[in-house]
């Protein structure tokens, strides 16, 4: 059609049509084209005639008068023929012009020129449609004609089978959607894909010669007029992968993929489409989520923008990779969004794996068998036993109980230090990284010291003999005043303020519970300290066989699996499959894994391989991966143990409560089969220190350290059920605690049942180093408790425990030293030792004063000592307990609470005997003292915490004898009681002690040859025994030398009755009066003469016969004498008579 000069040409054209118009407008010739071709002609010829006429229509050349000149597209040719102009092999597809210029005879002139398109070009069509791929039902199509076409009809599209488009395949045209968009030349048609088929593709074409263009060119048809269109209606497929290792474990018995690697090149992403799509590469990037490190492209050859293949880069050494895709971001060429896909995640790791060594034993121990446990940072395949390195000793078991946690019981063979190590470079972890070399761990064995054996040997078989002694003479004196042989005061000796047996023992505990107190303590302090354990008591259960311990306190049970096994592949590499069984739960339920016992061979995981080889189990999640493989065991071994044995306190408890179960109940059964005894061989037995519940009070005082560490360990548990039971033996303590001050408050500081009364001195002066002493060691008293009226006489029997050793809220009784005719005396009378103070004056000089608020609020204080020392028995066991861990804030409470209890008794006094005193302040001194060194051993160096270990055993033996020594001399002085009247006699009580034990299993009727017939009562007249020399009522003037008023002391008579006497309700009166007389009157004048006061041997005898026969009355007050002890007796000799509530035993502090 055109060529390259058609603008020129067109310019020529133009500027010859104009010159052509000036000329005819002026000239009178005339042309005339008669032919030429066609404006647009398909030939390379062409013929023009012409002719030349004048303006009234002739011929203006006849005869060849004219001058003719031609040009052809500018171009002059000559000759140029008058009439007709014949062109061949003109250039085609352009336009041509041919210029006729004539000139008459007679000059004149003119042009004409004529143009035409020679046009070869056949007509044709383009088909075009925006999507070549396609999932839509149907699809629009674009026919642009390159020129109008409009010959033999033009473009028609009448229907489907009579179309101009044609379309070959699953589709077909929809000839209502023609339109019509530029006439002639470009049209739109939409074409329906079928929906019978998933995926094809159609071919859409023009049909052949159906038009024809006005230079008469016939449609030809070409590339462009035919297109295929894709359809899929399939959704679109994504893989992400990596070239990261994988490997195939067994969890939980369920095959799982696991990614692991320590390599960077490995850190390769690729990214796979079922078809192309029709995102960019930096798109495809923005659609990929990676937590951490960043995703670099790597170009290369994509195949049809169908893989994508990246590189990640910049992460730490340990990672979690978790890289997500955002499918809906990446459409595929059909249209139709990527398919969800899920994350995958693997693990890139490049740390050493750290390894630790701990053990349950101390830096020192005497067991042979250590426990070690090995502790990677992260699990582990193939360690083994052989891999450990020991010296001093040797493996005798192994055990896998999680894949970073191993356990190993080493056998010290020598008595020299036991080192165990791990090196390096033995075992492997998921991601190929070899294990760093271990701590060094060392244990010292040692052999249990000869002094440890020695002193909790000594001091066992001290208690023992203590507590068998106390034992023996409790029942013998309670089977001689059964059997009415013993006086009221004498009945209950063994009962005495002096002594301090559950002081004794508790005292011991604390020492005991100092081991849970530190762990570094000194050997020879820590095995006396074990050896002495009965105390509290707390052994191994006999059903435990296992000895070997995998942690404090805590045996490990035996886990039996099935092995791993590894199985070839015939892909490139080795498919690793790994028993790598769990419990029943995951680790973040805090459950243990369970061992395998056979692993798998070490170097294992040196191999490449591809999770896209062979189709493996679900691969891990993040957490999975942090927990299997980062974590290593949940939080720390101690914890992964303690929920190994699902550890909660529970051992410890049965630990404790069973031998305190067996103990105490064997002593209670011991109890109630001696009192059914003695009630079957003795009748109904006296009240004495075997009443009900006063042993019982004892043994539970005992065990409150017990309880109490019980109940905390349990509750350290966190368990529901641990912490119910826990409070429940809390309730225990509390009780008892809240009991005593109860019965402080109802019994004691309100005086509802018994009241104190203390002699007081006046007009005495003492020097200030007196006064010095008795502040530090405490001011000499003399007093006693006092029965109300009506009180039963068994109750100082029954709870005397918990007030007899203390003083109370006083009522003073003054007397007057310096007035020679002032007396004080003591007389006794009942079973339980009560006796009624009562102040002889012949003057009337003793005077009883009720005191002053200060002082009944100081002796409600001193009452309570027994409230401080229960409450601090249950702190120690809870603070002994409570602690996972013992540090050393432990021994800052212990010191703390034994310090405000010494404080307690060094200021306020509350014993009555001085002995019992200065045995408690020594103790709680040494006590402050272990507790001390226990703070000041955290840290020590080996010699000085041997040292101080010998200072601890000195505290210890130092509170050991110093309650021995009083508790002893307490046994020794109620001997030398049991055997008054007759004479102030070891030898005697012992034989007094030796009879009451064997008087159960003699018949009856042997009775009176073992007692003297001179010792049974015989008359209904009990003697009051004169009280022990610890009990008068001394008082020495240091001015000048005189007898001390108690000296002076005259016996009184009292009527009784014998409750042990056999068959008999009351015993029946004996004797003459003559015998009355003869006793009555050989204690007057012993009295006088030791007095030296003038009595009339008459008047006193009268005085007694008097009473006597006024006791045989048959007066109901006679029988409440032996039971109540409300008799009121008459005064002797004109003395008047105090008329107080019934006495307990005598207390004088000096």
């Amino acid at each position: 059609m055109a060529v390259p000069e058609m603008g020129l040409f067109k310019f020529l054209v133009l500027v010859t049509v104009l010159v052509n118009v000036q000329n005819s407008a002026e000239s009178t010739v005339l042309i005339r084209f008669d032919r030429v071709p066609p404006a647009r002609s398909r030939y390379s010829s062409a013929v023009f005639r012409y002719s030349v006429l004048t303006l009234n229509g002739s011929n203006a050349c006849n005869k060849n008068t004219c001058s003719v000149h031609c040009q052809l597209d500018g171009q002059t040719l000559s000759p140029c023929p008058a009439k007709v102009m014949v062109f061949k092999n003109l250039t085609v597809n352009r336009d041509h012009i041919f210029l006729l210029n004539v000139t008459t005879w007679d000059g004149d002139r003119n042009s004409s020129a004529y143009s035409w398109f020679i046009d070869t070009i056949p007509p044709t069509a383009m088909i075009f449609s925006e999507k070549n791929y396609t999932s839509a039902e149907k699809i629009a199509i674009d026919i642009t004609f390159n020129e109008a076409c409009t010959g033999k009809g033009g473009f028609r599209c009448l229907n489907s089978s009579n179309c101009d488009v044609i379309v070959d395949g699953p589709g077909r045209v929809q000839p209502s959607s023609l339109r019509m968009i530029k006439p002639t030349i470009s049209y739109s048609l939409d074409v329906v894909l079928s929906l019978a088929s998933m995926y094809g593709r159609v071919v859409i074409r023009m049909a052949d010669d159906f038009c024809t263009d006005q230079a008469g060119n016939s449609f030809t048809r070409t590339n462009g007029s035919t297109i295929i269109i894709h359809f899929d209606r399939r959704p679109v497929l994504a893989d992400l992968w990596t070239s990261v290792p994988a490997y195939e474990l067994m969890i939980n018995g369920v095959p799982r993929t696991i990614l692991a690697t320590n390599k960077m090149e490995d850190l390769n992403i690729f990214l796979d489409f079922s078809i192309p799509i029709i995102n960019t590469t930096e798109q495809i990037l923005n659609a990929l989520v990676v937590n951490s490190g960043n995703l670099v492209p790597i170009h290369g050859r994509n195949q049809g923008n169908r893989r994508f293949k990246f590189q990640l880069r910049n992460i730490s050494r340990t990672e979690i990779i978790k890289i997500e895709l955002q499918a809906g971001l990446i459409i595929g060429r059909t249209g139709i969004p990527v398919s969800p896909i899920p994350s995958f995640t693997f693990l890139y790791d490049s740390m050493e794996t750290s390894v630790g060594l701990s053990t349950s034993s101390p830096n020192v121990t005497k067991d042979h068998d250590i426990n070690v446990i090995v502790e990677f940072t992260k699990p582990v395949f193939g360690f083994q036993a052989s891999m450990v390195q020991v010296v001093g000793g040797r493996i005798t078991r192994f055990r896998e109980l999680s894949r970073a946690l191993y356990s190993l019981n080493v056998l010290a063979v020598t008595e020299h230090t036991v080192s165990v190590a791990v090196p390096s470079g033995k075992v492997y972890d998921i991601s190929g990284n070899l294990n760093m070399a271990s701590n060094q761990l060392e244990v010292k064995h040692y052999s249990t010291p000869a002094i440890s054996i020695a002193l909790h040997s000594f001091v066992t078989v001290g208690m023992l003999a203590t507590s068998l002694a106390a034992a023996i003479l409790s029942i013998s004196t309670a089977n001689l005043g059964a059997v009415g042989t013993l006086a009221s005061e004498s009945s209950n000796i063994v009962s005495s303020d002096s002594t301090n047996l559950h002081g004794m023992f508790g005292h011991l505990q604390v020492f005991v519970l100092s081991d849970w107190l530190s762990v570094n303590q000194p050997i020879d302090y820590l095995e006396t300290t074990k050896g002495l354990r009965w105390l509290i008591p707390r052994q191994k259960l006999p059903w435990k066989k296992d000895s070997t311990l995998v942690w404090p306190c805590q045996e490990k049970p035996e886990r039996k699996l099935s092995t791993s096994s590894v199985q070839g592949s015939p892909h490139e590499g080795t498919r690793i499959r790994v028993d790598f069984y769990l419990s029943n739960s995951s680790y973040m339920q805090h459950e243990v894994p369970v061992p395998i016992e056979v692993d798998p061979k070490p170097g294992w995981l040196h191999g490449q391989h591809s999770m896209r080889l062979t189709p493996y189990g679900l691969p891990l999640h993040s957490n999975e991966y942090f927990t299997y493989f980062l974590r290593g065991e949940p939080l720390s071994a101690s914890n992964v143990i303690k929920g190994m044995e699902n550890y909660k306190g529970w051992e410890d408890l049965q630990m404790n409560l069973f031998w305190l179960g067996i103990g105490g109940g064997s002593l209670v059964i011991a109890h109630v089969l001696i009192l059914l005894f003695l009630r079957w061989r003795l009748g109904p037995p006296a009240h004495g220190i075997l009443s009900v519940p006063r042993f019982e009070l004892f043994l539970l005082i005992l065990m409150l350290p017990c309880i109490t560490q019980s109940s905390t360990f349990v509750m350290k548990g966190g368990t529901t059920g641990g912490i119910i039971t826990g409070a429940l033996l809390l309730a225990i303590p509390a009780a008892l605690i809240l009991s005593v001050c109860l019965f402080q408050i109802i019994a004691i500081f309100y005086g509802g049942f018994v009241q104190y009364k203390e002699v007081k001195h006046v007009a005495r002066k003492e020097p200030w180093t007196a006064k010095l002493w008795y502040f530090l060691t405490g001011r000499p008293s003399a007093g006693k408790w006092f029965y109300k009226e009506g009180l039963p006489s068994s109750f100082l029997s029954l709870f005397g425990i918990l007030f007899e050793s203390f003083q109370g809220p006083p009522l003073f009784i003054f007397v007057d030293q310096n007035e020679p005719n002032s007396i004080s005396k003591w007389t006794g009378s009942g079973h339980s030792g009560i006796g009624r103070m009562r102040p002889v004056s012949l003057e009337d000089s003793t005077e009883e004063i009720k005191t002053p608020l200060s002082k009944r609020l100081l002796g409600c204080a001193r009452s309570s000592y027994i409230i401080v020392d229960l409450s601090r028995r249950v702190c120690l066991g809870i603070i002994s307990g409570a602690y996972s861990s013992r540090k050393s804030s432990q021994s800052h409470f212990a010191l703390a609470i034994t310090l405000v209890q010494f404080m307690y008794l060094f200021t306020l006094k509350p014993y009555i005997k001085r002995g019992v005193h200065m045995a408690e302040s020594v103790s709680l001194l040494c006590e402050m003292g272990i507790f001390a060194l226990l703070i000041s051993i955290n840290g020590s160096n080996p010699v000085k915490a041997r040292n101080l270990g010998f200072v601890m055993l000195t505290l210890l033996f130092l509170t050991f004898v110093t309650q021995m020594i009083n508790e002893w001399h307490a046994l020794m002085k109620s001997l030398l009681r049991l055997s008054q009247p007759q004479k102030n006699s070891f030898k005697l009580g012992l034989k007094f002690a030796a009879k009451g034990l064997v008087l159960p299993f003699l018949p009856r009727k042997q009775w009176s040859r073992v007692i003297p017939a001179s010792s049974q009562p015989k008359t209904g007249l009990a003697p009051v025994l004169p009280l022990s020399p610890d009990t008068n009522f001394e008082r020495r003037d240091t001015r000048a030398p005189r007898t001390g008023p108690i000296s002076a002391m005259t016996a009184t008579v009292v009527p009784v009755i014998s409750p042990g006497s056999p068959g008999l309700d009351v015993l029946e009166m004996a004797g003459s009066n003559n015998v009355e007389a003869t006793v009555s009157t050989q204690r007057a004048v012993e009295a006088k003469r030791q007095k030296g006061l003038k009595l009339e041997p008459k008047s006193d005898l009268k005085k007694l016969r008097e009473l006597a026969r006024a006791s045989f009355s048959g007066d109901s007050i006679f029988e409440e004498a032996s039971t109540s002890y409300c008799s009121r007796m008459q005064p002797l000799s004109g003395e008047p008579s105090l008329q107080t509530p019934q006495a307990s035993t005598s207390r004088t502090k000096h």
